[in-house]
């Protein structure tokens, strides 16, 4: 029994010992821990860090902060004092959905505006116009907002900024994806050259405002601003040479005096007057509507005599009567026209174009688009004799400048290959190469201009098409010149060798 009680007693104090000795262990760590907190670099409710080594300079931390994405960059700083200091001197703040949101969501329904003020604010205590304000110092000379997401434009510039303290000094103004509400009451800018609007909510009546304060403008572009219904250039802006209005739904009327104006692009669906009211010096026209033929019968291409390139593009061409342009344009040098909408009219004249080109007489390139299916047109007769050689009542024109001629979706209707000879025979004395494509499926650039066209039905159409330039094209070549067949890719036919 008496060996048993001093067991007992040993193993007691053993274990008051051992108690001891994790006491002062725990007690040295949480000494350790409060000197870190002691020291500021982490908040009580962070993560705090095991050992001293954590200990940077204030740079050291401001750059690791400055690297950091900005959505992680935000969260840090809530937590962190040592990075808070940063975050309010943050270089680099670039709003993106994945940067507010956290992923690839467009946003819709959020408030993106309001996530925004609110980041702005916990960054530098103020808000997106009161930066702004601080932005668009005396002096500037470029402004750039690009509100870029997704969904409606919801936040409202603040047109009060544009005083007469910048208004002097801006030559560039450029808005994306914002309401934009300027008033008569706006000071005259007599510095801006270039405006652009890409998907700002702005009326004809409140861009009349700012077109009507800015003599100096020499570029106008407009890129799918919903709220446009019409446009109207006043004859004040003698400098204004650039004029581009794209996919503005709601536009319906637009009338331009400008005259000096030189490159004229239009491509939207729903315009139904465009008037000139006093001849320009246009060189470059292009229009994409679903009628082209209403555009060449009007007013507008006879005010416009200095024309130089001339790009028409219809993607629901269904009319059988030819387009007609009103007057000559002897200094027209490059003609593009794509007809390449399924609604193509079966009864469609391509040799009608003849009549047009004759209005042309420098040409020097030409390219028709023309991929559609060929099922359904005329085709040629056995007799190449029968072929036409020119319209009714047609002044025939040499067109002894034409160098190059392409026709992308050729196929073997009777009037394109009736327009494809006349125009070789034509420009014998001059032309250089002839390609004729009946892919029809590849990318295209016309001027800048990026197309892809819709063709179908090559395969079966491709053997008919090659017989047809071997009968009656590829003997018309002049021996200067040389003839390109692309045909589709992995086809069954040989393509036709060049002269």
């Amino acid at each position: 029994m008496g060996m048993l009680a001093l067991m007992s007693t040993l193993s007691a104090r053993r274990r008051r010992r051992q108690i001891r000795a994790r006491g002062r262990r725990r007690s040295s760590v949480g000494k350790r821990k409060k000197d870190v907190i002691r020291d500021g670099d982490v908040s009580p409710g962070a993560k705090r860090p095991r050992y001293s080594e954590m200990h940077l300079p204030e740079d050291i931390w401001g750059h690791i902060h400055s690297l950091m994405p900005l959505r992680d960059a935000a969260r840090t700083a809530c937590v962190s004092r040592a990075f808070s200091q940063s975050w309010r001197s943050h270089p680099n703040l670039n709003f993106t959905n994945k940067s507010i949101l956290g992923s690839d969501s467009n946003g819709c329904g959020m408030d993106l505006i309001g996530t925004i003020n609110g980041v702005l604010e916990n960054h530098s205590g103020i808000n997106l116009d009161s930066w702004l304000e601080i932005a668009m110092s005396p002096g500037i000379e470029e402004i750039t907002i690009s509100l870029g997401f997704h969904g409606r434009a919801t936040y409202k510039f603040p047109c009060r900024l544009l005083s007469d303290r910048i208004a002097n000094s801006v030559r560039c103004l450029k808005l994306q994806h914002c309401v934009f509400c300027p008033t008569a009451k706006l000071g005259p800018f007599r510095s801006l050259a270039v405006l652009r609007f890409s998907k700002v909510r702005i009326t004809g009546y409140r861009l009349g405002c700012i077109l009507s304060n800015s003599l100096a403008l020499e570029s106008l572009e407009l890129n799918s601003c919903d709220k446009l219904d019409c446009l109207k250039i006043p004859c004040q802006l003698q400098r204004l040479s650039y004029l581009k209005v794209f996919l503005c739904q709601r536009l319906y009327v637009i009338e331009m005096k400008a005259p000096n104006l030189s490159v004229f692009i239009l491509d939207t669906e729903k315009v139904t007057k465009v008037s000139l009211g006093v001849p320009v010096k246009l060189k470059m026209l292009y229009i994409n509507s679903p009628d082209i033929a209403s555009y060449t019968d009007s007013r507008l291409l006879s005010n416009v005599p200095d024309l130089e390139s001339l790009n028409l593009k219809s993607w629901c061409q269904v009319a059988a009567s030819p387009l007609m342009l009103p007057v000559k344009f002897v200094h027209l040098k490059e003609f593009n026209l794509s007809l390449t909408g399924q609604g193509v009219s079966e009864a469609y004249d391509y040799f009608s174009l003849a009549s047009l080109l004759d209005c042309c007489p420098s040409l020097e390139n030409i390219f028709l688009n023309v991929s559609h299916k060929c099922i359904g047109h005329e085709t040629m007769s056995e007799d190449p004799a029968r072929q036409r050689q020119k319209m009714p009542g047609q002044q025939q024109q040499q067109h002894g400048n034409l160098r190059s001629m392409t026709i992308l979706g050729f196929c073997y209707a009777k009037s394109l290959v009736e327009l494809t000879c006349y125009i070789v025979e034509k420009a014998a004395s001059s032309l250089e190469s002839l390609t004729l494509d009946i892919h029809g499926t590849h990318l295209v650039s016309v001027s800048g201009i990026v197309m892809r066209p819709m063709y179908e039905g090559k395969f079966e159409e491709a053997p008919k098409t090659l017989s047809a330039i071997r009968t009656y094209i590829q003997g018309k070549i002049p021996s200067t010149a040389k003839l390109n067949v692309l045909e589709p890719c992995g086809g069954p036919c040989n393509a036709v060798a060049g002269q």
